[in-house]
């Protein structure tokens, strides 16, 4: 028998951590850890070498967009698999630009994350068959104005558009004040609005907020 696939679960619920580990660990797969936020995600994922890290996107804290990147520059050869509650094809399209290899949404069958992990781990890519879909129906154009954000401005813009002050932000990423309000000004720029109720109605437009 062929030797189990090790994960690495990252998601900020632990009874979602609880329920997925359950899952997982009914086939060849075992979960060596778990994390509940980015910065411990980062922090940890050297130390245990996992073949497939499965991470949630929405987290307090640095978002899992950004912890990919992150764990990507430290780790290019790192396997992660995004999983999460977001349907939409703009936060699939930015966590493969991060550096994950797959993408599920949580609204999938159990069986479709199985086999994510398994060919994630397989050094294969992965799309949810409804994200896959989508991208079919809609190819994003190259020069679509998100595809132009950092995965910081990103991560950034999703904490503008959530009401969060340049302090708060700034605090949660550990970053001084004058850089999160330097990348305010450029997402107002690239995003052509010219004040915070304008950069939420955008966030709403391209689908970073619910309606």
């Amino acid at each position: 028998m062929s030797k189990n696939v090790t994960v690495f679960l990252v998601d900020d619920h632990a009874v979602v951590r609880e329920g997925y580990k359950h899952l997982l660990q009914k086939t060849n797969i075992d979960v060596i850890a778990e994390a509940s936020s980015g910065e411990e995600a980062y922090h940890q994922f050297e130390t245990l070498n996992p073949d497939v890290i499965v991470m949630d996107l929405s987290m307090p804290g640095i978002g899992g967009i950004e912890t990919i990147a992150k764990i990507i520059g430290k780790n290019k050869h790192a396997k992660i698999l995004a999983f999460s509650m977001h349907d939409d094809i703009v936060f699939c399209k930015r966590a493969l630009q991060a550096g994950a290899c797959g993408y599920v949404t949580k609204s999938s069958a159990p069986d479709e994350l199985i086999e994510a992990v398994f060919t994630v781990a397989a050094n294969k890519k992965f799309i949810s068959q409804e994200i896959a879909n989508r991208v079919s129906l809609k190819q994003v154009k190259s020069d679509d104005v998100l595809s132009t954000l950092t995965p910081r401005e990103f991560e950034i813009f999703q904490m503008l558009a959530k009401g969060m002050s340049l302090d708060e932000i700034a605090t949660t990423l550990h970053l001084d004040y004058k850089t999160i309000a330097n990348a305010q000004t450029r997402l107002r720029q690239k995003l052509n609005v010219e004040n915070t109720s304008q950069l939420i109605l955008a966030a709403v437009k391209l689908k970073i907020l619910p309606v």
